[in-house]
């Protein structure tokens, strides 16, 4: 494999009202609470605190069309978090665009190749 030493790089986020609203660590989050059922446990994995974990949960719930995770309190039956259908739908989407952008970023970085 070549190696090149310059490569074309782009974050893909998805704004609302000028505000971002999906990301890659906000849907690496989301598929994290989907396999746990738990925002802690998923904050563990990322390694990124609960609080900061709970602020992207809540503002993709309130940025979102429908919500996005349910919580469930506690009790004698446990409480948790799910990803709703909608959540699982925008997880779902997010991926499909990163796959076209990161092509488009090949695309790009061939039309690059004769000047770097």
């Amino acid at each position: 494999m070549e190696h090149k030493p310059f490569r074309l790089t782009a974050k893909l986020e998805v704004e609302k009202n000028g505000i971002c609203f999906l990301s890659f660590k906000s849907i690496e989050l989301l598929k994290l609470i989907h396999s746990t059922g738990s925002i802690l446990a998923a904050s563990k994995i990322m390694r990124i605190s609960y609080q900061q974990a709970w602020t992207i949960v809540h503002d993709l719930n309130a940025l979102g069309a429908l919500p996005v995770v349910l919580r469930r309190r506690g009790g004698t039956t446990g409480g948790g978090t799910e990803l709703t259908k909608y959540g699982q739908r925008l997880v779902q989407v997010y991926e499909e665009v990163q796959a076209l952008h990161r092509a488009y970023l090949v695309e790009l970085e061939l039309r690059l190749d004769c000047c770097f």
